[in-house]
C-alpha cells in the first residue's frame, strides 16, 4: 500500500514523512561535526591557555615586574646588552629570546611589555619579535626528550636562527623599512621604576597574565576549531587526493600535509601533541624529527603571532619586518640541522 490511511497502522509514519525526516537527520550531520569541533577545540584551548600558559605567565610576569621595581632586570639587561648588540638586540630583546628558550612561547611577552613600556626603537622590536619568532621554545622542544631527541640541540639550533632573524631585522630589512627610525640605545636609563613590595608584583603580574589570556582564548578556539573540521570532514583527504601529483613531486606525504596545517593553525605545542601520538603509533626515527623540528618549533604560526601582538600591541608595525627575517631564521636552522 503506497498511500498511508488514518488509523490503518497508528504506529507508523506517511512515506513523504519518513523520507522528510530522513532528509532532515541527514542536514543535521554538518551541523553536529561543526558542534563537536568547537566543544572539542574549547575544551583544548581552555586547557592550553588556563593550564598551561596562565600559570606560567602569572609566575614570570611578576618575576619580571618584582626585578623591575627592585632594578634588577635592568642590571641584567645592561650586562646582556653589548654581547647582543651586534646582533641587533637589546639587553630586553636579549632576555625575551632565553625566556622563550627556557621557559615557553609565551613567556618573552614580559620581556617584550617591558620594551614597549619603555618605548624602545622600532628597529630593536623588530629585531626582538624576529628573535622570538624564529628560536626554539621550551614548552615544545623539552617533551621530544621521550622520543630520543636531545631538546638541548633543538635549543641551541633555536637560538642560533634566532640571532641571524635579529640581525637581519634590525641591520638590513629595518634599514629599508624602517628608515624613520635610528638604531640607538634605548631610554631605559632615563626611566627610573618605583620599588614595589612583593605582594605587589605578584598582584600586578597576575592581572597582566589574566589580561593576556582573555585576548588569545578567541584566537585559540577559533584555530583549533579549524583544524578539528579539517581532520572530521575529510578535507584533507579531499586535498591530498586532488594534489596527489604536485605531493609526490614535492616528496610530501597526507602526514606532512596534516603536520602543515597543525603547526600553522594550532601552532607548535598541538603539533607535537601529533607527533607524540603519531610515534605511538607508527615509530619515529630521532633523525627525522630532529630535520623536521626546525620548522615545526617556532612560534611563527597564527597562535603564536595572536599572543604577542594581542598581548604586545607595539609589535604590531613591526610585524612584516620580523615574520620575513623570522622565516630567514628558520631557513638557517633548517640547513644547519640538515648536517646531523
Amino acid at each position: 500500500m503506497n498511500e498511508w490511511a488514518p488509523g490503518s497502522n497508528p504506529g507508523s509514519l506517511p512515506p513523504s514523512a519518513c523520507r522528510k525526516l530522513g532528509a532532515a537527520i541527514k542536514s543535521l550531520v554538518p551541523m553536529t561535526i561543526l558542534i563537536n569541533a568547537i566543544l572539542d577545540a574549547g575544551r583544548s584551548a581552555v586547557d592550553i591557555a588556563i593550564f598551561t600558559f596562565l600559570p606560567l605567565m602569572i609566575v614570570t610576569f611578576s618575576l619580571m615586574r618584582y626585578l623591575e621595581g627592585m632594578s634588577a632586570l635592568r642590571w641584567m639587561a645592561g650586562k646582556a646588552d653589548p654581547l647582543f648588540r651586534l646582533f641587533g638586540l637589546d639587553g630586553f630583546g636579549a632576555l625575551a629570546i632565553i625566556q622563550l628558550s627556557l621557559v615557553s612561547s609565551a613567556a618573552p611577552v614580559a620581556a617584550l611589555s617591558l620594551m614597549a613600556h619603555k618605548r624602545t626603537s622600532e628597529r630593536f622590536m623588530a629585531a626582538a619579535f624576529a628573535a622570538v619568532l624564529a628560536a626554539a621554545p621550551a614548552n615544545a622542544s623539552l617533551p621530544l626528550a621521550s622520543l630520543g631527541v636531545d631538546p638541548g640541540l633543538i635549543i641551541v639550533n633555536g637560538l642560533c636562527g634566532a640571532l641571524v632573524a635579529s640581525t637581519l631585522a634590525c641591520w638590513m630589512i629595518g634599514r629599508r623599512s624602517l628608515f624613520e627610525t635610528v638604531c640607538s640605545r634605548d631610554t631605559a636609563d632615563d626611566h627610573v621604576a618605583a620599588r614595589r613590595d612583593l605582594l605587589a608584583a605578584i598582584n600586578r603580574g597576575g592581572a597582566d597574565a589574566v589580561r593576556v589570556i582573555s585576548a588569545i582564548l578567541p584566537v585559540l578556539v577559533i584555530s583549533l576549531a579549524m583544524v578539528r573540521l579539517i581532520q572530521s570532514t575529510g578535507a584533507l583527504s579531499v586535498f591530498t587526493s586532488v594534489a596527489q601529483p604536485l605531493l609526490q613531486l614535492l616528496g610530501v606525504s597526507q602526514q606532512d600535509v596534516l603536520f602543515f596545517l597543525t603547526k600553522c593553525l594550532a601552532g607548535s605545542s598541538a603539533a607535537v601533541t601529533l607527533l607524540l601520538d603519531l610515534h605511538k603509533e607508527q615509530g619515529l626515527a630521532p633523525e627525522k624529527i630532529i630535520h623536521g623540528s626546525a620548522f615545526l618549533l617556532n612560534p611563527l604560526d597564527v597562535p603564536g603571532l595572536s599572543i604577542l601582538i594581542a598581548s604586545v600591541p607595539a609589535l604590531r608595525p613591526v610585524a612584516g619586518v620580523a615574520v620575513v627575517s623570522a622565516l630567514a631564521g628558520i631557513v638557517v636552522r633548517t640547513a644547519l640541522l640538515s648536517w646531523f
